[in-house]
């Protein structure tokens, strides 16, 4: 005879399993990648001198250029999937009882929906999806003698809105770049199929910029947001065809997005900062009795290492 599944027997198994799950995690991993990828990238040639000992020599610098191209993308890559990461937990971990089902595995397309959809300049509508407590910033007078803690909720509040508007508008810009490179390597490591003596050697080696290919017309590309800016090689063979050629999405063009590994660090930084509060807030909350009187929850601090601990009574 099996045991009966009950919505409270269904809350401790989600509760466990949610436990397990995250005991499993490392949460900075995103950060190590990218900061582990700019350390390459400044000390590439040191670094492959063994590695590929054929790809470092005077006539082509593969290692400081179609190499590092490689690099730009993964650590764009990186960033775009932690900014996923919290997306994805934050709307799909509401229901504790159904963690497995909901966040182990999910539509990439919806989080992608949501993360662009989402009303970062509504503070009521984001506080509500960090299931956090919602106070009017302009109103100090009703924490009373606790002005103190209301500077510190203020600050936090303010510090996630402008995480949140700087992730959203970094996923939007790079997606296409992200989506090319991952899936069918459709980018140009070489661009423009040019090679580069060790003599050219760039100045900032952690500058550069991601040159994507698409065959999409504007007006498909137009539905995911801004309309790109469209680049191709004309030849004598594609010339007299352009149109013909793009209508039927058949044009091989290419967009170009310029790119910093130190921006991208600290864009991984921002969505670890967010992620890592929505899953102390979630122990907090799988962890709440009837017999409460304060419930605390976390905060984010500008230091991604720390949160701060609000107390908040439950009256």
């Amino acid at each position: 005879m099996s045991n009966v599944l009950t919505d409270e027997a269904r809350y401790k198994a989600g509760k466990s399993q949610m436990g397990t799950f995250l005991s499993n995690q490392y949460l900075m991993w995103r950060i190590v990648s990218v900061k582990s990828i700019r350390k390459i990238i400044l000390t590439a040639d040191e670094f492959y001198t063994d590695i590929l000992p054929e790809e470092i020599t005077q006539d082509e610098d593969v290692v400081n250029n179609e190499i590092r191209n490689g690099w730009l993308y993964e650590a764009m890559a990186q960033s775009e999937q932690a900014i996923e990461d919290l997306f994805s937990l934050l709307k799909n971990s509401t229901d504790i009882a159904y963690f497995a089902k909901n966040v182990v595995n999910y539509r990439a397309t919806e989080v992608k929906n949501y993360i662009w959809n989402f009303k970062y300049d509504d503070i009521k509508y984001f506080m509500e999806q960090f299931k956090l407590p919602f106070f009017d910033l302009d109103d100090a007078e009703a924490w009373g003698e606790h002005q103190d803690v209301f500077e510190e909720y203020k600050k936090s509040v303010l510090l996630m809105q402008d995480y949140l508007k700087r992730l959203i508008q970094y996923h939007k810009h790079y997606y296409l770049d992200y989506c090319q490179y991952k899936h069918g390597m459709a980018v140009a490591l070489k661009p423009f199929g040019k090679a580069h003596t060790a003599e050219e050697k760039r100045e900032n080696l952690l500058e550069g910029a991601l040159m994507t290919f698409d065959n999409y017309s504007i007006g498909k590309r137009m539905k995911n947001g801004t309309p790109p800016l469209l680049a191709f090689t004309l030849t004598p063979e594609v010339q007299p065809f352009l149109r013909s050629l793009h209508d039927e999405q058949n044009l091989l063009h290419y967009t170009t997005h310029l790119i910093n590994v130190d921006e991208v660090v600290k864009i991984t930084e921002m969505a670890y900062t967010l992620e890592s509060v929505v899953w102390e807030n979630l122990l907090k909350r799988s962890n709440i009795t009837d017999e409460d009187t304060i419930h605390e929850w976390a905060f984010p601090l500008e230091n991604y290492r720390r949160h701060i601990v609000i107390g908040f009574p439950v009256e």
